[in-house]
This record gives structure tokens, sequence and C-alpha cells, in this order.
């Protein structure tokens, strides 16, 4: 290990993360050596206190009147129900045939494993047993539940882990607040509620500190719905405070999430909301109640303003299209927890480092990343990604991110963070930002100024960032965007020297890509009718890379697990050190 890099990772972290990391290390291993320190928690015999009848019925309530995200029409699971009954399971876009599950074994990659132990499919066989008297899908969730019950152990189960007990548990909570009255298995429900209940007190002295960030969002929100549900005032004072703590500082000044990544933009947003509602149902909010919901809004005028009209999200930094995240649910929970406008965001969110440019009849749409990395104290889910973009033309997605495949162990790991993943510009072949191991960065590229300004006809936009790696070295970007339609991208360095620029662009995988010339390329989708050229300015070497293996280039990662070959263009520009403007210009040729 370089100890310049380890340097510059760990001198950004906060006490809490180089305190509790070797504490939690150490808790867990000595679990696995010694069993027995963890039967309080794990013992399927334990009992817990009831749960009020009106407590039940106000979370319900509030799951049926707010929580539009978690009431999706059963028919999208219908066939997803089908296999659970039979023993498939399918997470991160990969099925596993698993009957009987053995908890405490790693069946397939960490995180596809925590999916598993998120156990989301007890709140859709909830539903079908409330809503459609579905016994069958709902007797083998209890299967699954008591058989978890029974053999899932802390320091061998990854199911123990702090983050898939803060899911499970609120998972477990609906559901059973929806079964309570229909169920007839009334040994069942105690034994249930007593392992929620232990659960939440593992919990509550396992806190992710060591992790911060959307970790101990999701540990707090347990913390808060799981104090409501049993009436337990110290785990709900406790996640109070902290819940309001992380929403000051998680949630900036202009509603997006600190880890600037649309992704964990969506699922904190869903996380605030839920936490809110049910706050409010028990008259629990806080004496600022009317800030924090002006904060929602903003939240939900960033997750819209992240988002297509095709329902996708934009893929910037550690981001993917999955169930829990879909924006127009959310959104619309967000109208009735909050009282939330659609359409209502601003096209600046310069405190996240995220600017938009929309046309008029919203079919065109250039979303540019601003920003830094993230947070400084978790960079994670950080990407190489500043002064790139994703660019809809035509109501159809054009220029894209690459997305992210994978966690730990991913093949596609390290491009899916690198540079050349997106659409910006590399210099002499280093990185923006020292990316290493699955979630580590160690220097990082610091951002110095951005402007825009546009009307409907067009937009001008001007970004630059100082290099990590040469203090010295200051890469500018404009984009322009005309009145007659062309979008014109010009880089320049501005300070310091390089030798070497490579600029990339990567299609969506329904568009082809030629060379109609020696410096023009002729882009056209597929099966739409819209042509562009798109030109170097300056002297370029062109080449078109789809779907390699060595290096890996040319790939995008709609979703987890999903690899689609797509065409990058790669324009490799030799500066030798003079301050050359260079960079392309996407020229429409036809409109069908």
């Amino acid at each position: 290990m370089d100890p310049l890099l380890l340097f510059g990772t760990l001198r950004h972290l906060r006490w809490e993360q180089l305190v509790y990391r070797p504490l939690r290390v150490a808790q867990y291993s000595l679990y696995r050596a010694f069993p027995p320190l963890t039967s309080g928690w794990t013992n399927p015999n334990g009992a817990a206190p009831d749960v009020a009848s009106e407590t039940i019925s106000l979370f319900r309530t509030v799951f049926g009147e707010s929580f539009a995200h978690l009431n999706t029409p059963l028919e999208e699971y219908d066939q997803r129900l089908v296999d659970l009954a039979e023993g498939r399971h399918t997470f991160l876009n990969r099925t596993l045939k698993l009957n009987p599950i053995d908890w405490n074994r790693r069946c397939e990659s960490h995180l596809w494993n925590y999916q598993l132990h998120y156990f989301d499919f007890a709140v859709w066989c909830a539903r079908a047993l409330v809503e459609r008297g579905d016994e069958k899908a709902w007797r083998y969730c209890q299967s699954l539940i008591e058989s978890w019950i029974e053999q899932a152990r802390a320091g061998r189960s990854d199911g123990w882990d702090a983050y898939p007990v803060s899911l499970r548990v609120v998972n477990w909570i609906y559901a059973y607040a929806l079964v309570a009255e229909v169920g007839d298995d009334q040994q069942f429900l105690a034994a249930w509620r007593a392992s929620i209940y232990r659960q939440l007190d593992f919990l509550s002295r396992h806190l992710e500190f060591h992790l911060l960030a959307n970790h101990l969002l999701k540990n707090v929100k347990a913390l808060v719905i799981g104090g409501l549900f049993f009436s337990h005032e110290r785990w709900l004072t406790a996640g109070e405070r902290l819940l309001w703590r992380e929403f000051e500082e998680q949630v900036l000044e202009d509603g997006g999430h600190y880890e600037r990544s649309p992704m964990y933009h969506a699922q904190a947003t869903v996380d605030f909301f839920e936490c809110y509602a049910l706050l409010g149902a028990f008259n629990r909010l806080p004496p600022n109640a009317g800030e924090v919901e002006s904060k929602l809004r903003l939240m939900a005028g960033f997750l819209e303003a992240m988002s297509y009209a095709d329902g996708t999200l934009a893929l910037f930094n550690d981001s993917a299209n999955t169930e829990e995240t879909r924006p127009k649910p959310i959104i619309e929970t967000a109208k009735r927890v909050c009282g939330y406008k659609e359409k209502n965001f601003p096209r600046e969110f310069f405190q996240t480092g995220y600017c938009l440019w929309i046309s008029p009849d919203e079919r065109e749409k250039l979303i540019a990343d601003i920003g830094p990395p993230s947070v400084n104290y978790n960079t994670a889910h950080a990407h190489c990604d500043l002064l790139s973009y994703e660019l809809w033309l035509d109501g159809r997605p054009f220029i894209v991110d690459s997305g992210v495949h994978g966690y730990g162990g991913d093949r596609f790991r390290e491009y899916c963070r690198s540079t050349r993943a997106h659409n910006t510009v590399m210099f002499d072949g280093r990185e923006q930002s020292e990316v290493w191991g699955t979630f580590r960065m160690g220097r990082r590229v610091h951002l110095i100024g951005v402007f825009a300004l546009g009307d409907k006809l067009g937009w001008n936009f001007v970004g630059g960032y100082r290099s990590c790696y040469d203090q010295r070295m200051i890469h500018e970007r404009r984009v322009t965007r005309t009145a007659d339609g062309e979008w014109r991208f010009r880089d320049q360095v501005i300070s310091g020297k390089a030798e070497q620029a490579i600029s990339f662009v990567h299609l969506h995988p329904s568009i082809e890509v030629r060379k109609s010339s020696e410096y023009s390329l002729a882009v056209e989708g597929r099966a739409e009718s819209f042509k562009f050229l798109i030109e170097p300015v300056g002297a370029a070497a062109v080449e078109i890379i789809t779907g390699a293996e060595s290096p890996i280039q040319g790939w995008h990662f709609p979703g987890f697990g999903i690899a689609q070959p797509n065409a990058t263009i790669i324009f490799d520009y030799q500066l030798r050190g003079e301050p050359k403007v260079f960079g392309y210009t996407i020229k429409r040729l036809t409109n069908g």
C-alpha cells in the first residue's frame, strides 16, 4: 500500500470512523468465535412486548394512505410471488434457486446476499394476503421468516450486519402491521414480533458510526420506526436526535443528498419521508416541522430533476435503476406527505453539484455534473465524473453515463469509477481523483467555479477544476446549446500543462455511430429517425470502442448486474503542453 495514497484517504475521515471501525471488526470477530455472546439477540424462543392495536392501526393507515412507493400495483409482483413460492430469488438481475436457504452462507455476492436478507418480499406477500387473500405466497414467506429466526446467527450471517438488520426490521414491521389482524397463527406472530424486538436491540448497540452517511441513516430510520412500533422511548429518543442531525447534514440547501448519487438520494428521500409521515401520525414532529417539510419538497424536486420521462434516473456516481428507487412512485409519496407539486424544481443545484438545461417541449435535456465527488469523509460511491454530463435528444437517451454494475469483487468496479467511464476528459492517462479498492478515494479533484445561464432556446455553461495530482493545472469546460439546436463542448487547460487529453463520449446502446469522413462521425438511433454529426474541434485521433474487455471500455450499466455494450467515442488530442482549445460539436442533421 502506497503510504501517500493511504494518507490521502485517511486524512478526510471523521474521528468516529477511525474509532468505531476497529471496534465493530472486533465485535463481529468475537461473535463468530463465541456464539453464546449473541444468544440474547438470536434466541428464537425469546419474548417481546405486545404492540397496541392502535399502533398497528396507525401504521397500517400511514402505509396505505401515504406510502405510494410501497403500494405500486400488485400485478407488478405476480411473477416474483410465483418465483418466491418455488424458491427462486431474483436480486440485482441475478436469479438463484434456493430451497432451502442456508441463512448463514453467502450464496452469491455480498450485495446480493444483503438483498436476500432485506426481506422486501415480506411486504409484497403481506399485501397479497390482505388485498387478494393469497395465502400461498404468505405461507411461504412465513416459512422463510421462521427459518431466518431459527438459523441466522450474528458473526456468521450477512443478515446480522447492521445495514440489512435496519432494512429487514422496517420491512417486517410494515408486513406485521398489515397481517396482524388477519393472521391466525398467534404463536408465529409472537415469535416474529420478538425477533423484530431483539434485532432492534442489537441494532441500537451496533450503529454504523464507522461508515456514517446512508448506512447510518438506515440505522436511524429503523430505530425511529421500531421505537414508534414498540413505544420504546430510548430507541425513539436516540433515533429522533440522530434523524434530525443527519437530515440537517446529509440534505444540502438545494435539496440534494451529500453523497451526490441520484440513486442514494432517492433512498434517502424515502427514508426521511417514511419517518416524517409516521412521526406525524404519532404527534412526534419537531418544532420546526414547517422547515422540514420545505426541505423535503426540495428533496423531491432534486429527485425529479435527476430523472427522465421514462421513469429512469441519471446514473452519476454509484447510481442504478432499482425497484425501490423509481422516481415516479417516490414523487407521488412526496405529494401525499409534504404537498410537493411536480415540475417545481430549479435548473441549478450548486450545493449538490448539478445543473440542467431542458427544452420547452421537454424532449431535450442535459444534466451536467458540476460538484465535488461526495461528502469528504465518505466517498464510497463517488466516481471520476466532474464536468461529465448526460444528454437526451428528441425525447430519447443519447449520451449516457456508464452507471454501476456492482460493488465488492465486481469485474467492472474499477471501470465504473474511472474517468474513462464518463463523458469528461482524462489528462496524461491519470484519473481525476485517486479511486482505489471498492470504495476508497485518496486525493480528489477540486472544483474551483461554475457558471450557467440560459433561456428556452439556448444555454451557456462554464466549469473548472484543479487537478488532484498537479495543483497548478486547471481544466475548464464550456458547453453551449445554440438556438438552432447545436451542442458545443469546448475544453482547455488554462493553467499548468498537459501533454495529452482524451475526451470520452458514451452513446446509449440503441445508438449507432460510424465515421462519415476523416473528422466527422454520423450518429443515429436504430429505431428512431434522428441523425447527428459529432465533429472534433482541433486535430484528434478518433476511435470508436464497443464492449471491449482489455482494457474494459464501451459498456453501459443501467441496473445492477446488467452490462450492455455501447459505442464510446474517444477523441485523443496531443496538447504537448500548449494551451489549445479542443472538444467536439454535436450537429442535428434531420429531425423526424
